[in-house]
């Protein structure tokens, strides 16, 4: 059990904690989180109210901090991903429903929400586990893709890795069935590189800082084979692959155009 989870009973079913980060101290720990993952609302509330479901450790949990940070936590306590909130103040405490639960629900208000709203459920599922098969993303609709490239980024960097190549084979295969989305080139590429969960680029930008890490590190550009490129050029837009290949030519990427 990792020490910030030290007090907390139960585990193995907590999915989030909130954590004061001045004195590091748990707030509190829930086996669920309601509205905090959703659309961007471009009118949002002055208050917006997010929801730990059966929370755990109440007793200790304050009223109001003002440096807040929300971690997501696997099975064996570690945390997986966080997300800085600032302040946050408590706002309601559920009654316990009439069905045995023991465990309230409580309402915090805070400053901002995650705008990937399939975030939450792919955390569920990287709790048990990270992704160890390849294409796991793309089992998922088109519409969750950019959540699961969020939840890969959150994740990389916060296990502390940087934005490069890790010990992978010299050579990247992206292969474009289950390529219907942007986000989901994203996903692809950072398989491609890192293996299944891993990183390399979440929009044009950031690849671009991901090459220019390599170079940084001493990292021998790799050699990226991309399989029936015509259908990823028909999907993505012959815009979108030509400015990728043009960045990928200027790193000094070796780049093979299948069709598949």
């Amino acid at each position: 059990m990792s020490p910030e989870s030290e007090g907390i009973d139960d585990t193995q079913d907590i999915l989030y904690r909130l954590v004061d980060k001045e004195s590091g101290k748990v707030l509190l720990a829930a086996e669920d989180l309601r509205d905090y993952f959703m659309e961007e609302d471009p009118e949002p509330p002055e208050t917006l109210t997010v929801t730990f479901v059966r929370a755990h450790q109440v007793g200790r949990a304050r009223r109001k901090t003002e440096w807040a940070e929300l971690q997501v936590v696997d099975r064996q306590g570690r945390t997986i991903g966080a997300y800085h909130l600032g302040r946050v103040i408590a706002a309601f405490r559920h009654e316990l429903v009439p069905s045995g639960a023991d465990r309230p629900d409580l309402d915090y208000s805070f400053g901002h929400t995650c705008e990937y709203p399939r975030a939450g459920e792919i955390w569920r599922k990287w709790a048990t586990g990270r992704p160890v098969e390849r294409g796991e993303w793309a089992r998922y609709p088109s519409d969750w893709h950019e959540s699961w490239l969020h939840v890969v980024q959150t994740a990389w960097f916060d296990s502390g890795r940087d934005a490069t190549r890790y010990e992978t084979d010299g050579t990247a295969v992206i292969d474009s069935t289950g390529i219907s989305t942007r986000a989901g080139f994203y996903c692809a590429l950072g398989e491609a590189v890192n293996g299944p969960g891993g990183y390399f680029g979440s929009n044009r930008d950031a690849v671009f800082d991901c090459l220019r890490t390599m170079r940084r590190d001493g990292a021998a550009p790799f050699r990226l084979v991309w399989w029936n490129f015509a259908a990823s050029r028909e999907v993505l837009g012959s815009d979108f692959t030509a400015s990728v290949l043009a960045l990928f030519e200027e790193c000094g990427v070796e780049t093979e155009l299948s069709a598949g």
